[in-house]
């Protein structure tokens, strides 16, 4: 084998990105393996959206995606000092909205929504604040972690296909790609939904994550019509501050079909329309489509695989872009012994086995 690192990571998405950073800061010698380009799957196709509270009930999963969505705050300020991005970062707000459920709680009526959000449908009757919830933007993120993550030391090398990993009596020791066999004192998979198709997993694992269609459109105006992202019952509504719109999202469990579908494009436009009629009016960019990683117990798979050197940050399904400051944290602490004030032990791989 050639080529030692301290740590191999599988995948080159915000997940695989955002950990390579946390560990080429902490001074492990990182390389980052990646069979496209970084960000080809679902980082680039992701909304962005930061909003644990709409996403989570109480539990560990929420606070989980709290503490990641208040450590935007100082990873969109240290990006921009190391590499002069601005990733997009907004607090700015969710609005869940309803067109069957009246005020009650902590629900607002329509017309009280409406003054928050003039461009909001007559037939919103409720809504529900959630000042707090944020977002960012998926594609500027990324390449923002990648710039910091090299200058930090970690190498990125595209078009590696992952043929196996490579195993040395009970531990990995490295991965074999369709050009070389590395190795590596640590090995992390963050391949996404395609993290159970990595040959030498644990039989526990093998199938612990599956993919989950996801589709979403893209629109503009000439400026937004809405400050705060807006969810209602059938589609999320992101707003960029340069008039952009996404429009999200299905969930369809049909394996790797990788296929935009006019089914999805004309009930997401629809839906979208009945909530801000005034989209109507936007120019259609495009429609997209990824693939969610959802585990088998819907919580995300973070930390120590079970087999001595191999590590997963995979599972996130549709909060990948949310989750990928603290798996990062949480990695990094586990892996180079950084400190962590984060509860890691509900995310252990190695619950699966028990």
């Amino acid at each position: 084998m050639s080529d030692a690192s301290d740590v191999l990571i599988v995948g080159a998405g915000i997940m695989g990105s955002a950990i390579a950073r946390a560990l080429a800061q902490a001074g492990c010698s990182v390389r980052v393996l990646e069979k496209s380009i970084p960000g080809a799957e679902a980082s680039s196709v992701a909304a962005g959206i930061l909003a644990p509270l709409v996403e989570h009930d109480e539990g560990p999963l929420r606070a989980l995606g709290v503490a990641s969505r208040e450590a935007y705050v100082d990873l969109a300020a240290a990006l921009r000092s190391e590499v002069g991005a601005d990733v997009g970062f907004v607090r700015s707000g969710v609005l869940t909205v309803s067109m069957d459920e009246d005020a009650t709680g902590d629900r607002i009526d329509g017309d009280a929504a409406r003054r928050l959000e003039p461009a909001l449908a007559a037939s919103i009757r409720s809504a529900r604040v959630l000042s707090d919830e944020a977002q960012v933007d998926p594609p500027r993120l990324l390449a923002a972690l990648v710039q910091s993550a090299e200058r930090a030391g970690a190498k990125f090398t595209s078009g590696a296909a992952v043929r196996g990993l490579v195993r040395r009596g009970d531990r990995i020791v490295g991965v074999e790609t369709d050009r070389e066999t590395l190795s590596a004192g640590h090995v992390v998979l963050a391949a996404g939904a395609w993290t159970s198709l990595v040959p030498g997993l644990p039989r526990v694992l093998a199938g612990a994550v599956r993919p989950v269609r996801g589709q979403l459109l893209r629109a503009s105006l000439r400026a937004p019509i809405t400050r705060r992202i807006v969810f209602a019952d059938h589609a999320y509504l992101v707003p960029r501050l340069d008039g952009r719109m996404i429009v999200g999202a299905t969930m369809e469990d049909v394996g790797f079909t990788k296929e935009v579908t006019l089914g999805a494009v004309a009930s997401l436009a629809s839906h979208a329309v009945a909530v801000l009629p005034g989209l109507a009016s936007a120019r259609f960019l495009e429609a997209d489509v990824s693939f969610r990683p959802a585990s088998i117990d819907g919580l995300p798979l973070i930390g120590p695989s079970g087999l001595d050197g191999l590590w997963l940050a995979s599972g996130h399904f549709r909060n990948g872009i949310l989750l990928a400051p603290s798996t990062a944290t949480i990695l990094a602490s586990q892996i180079a012994g950084t400190a962590c004030l984060l509860d890691a032990r509900p995310f252990d791989p190695r619950r699966l086995g028990d």
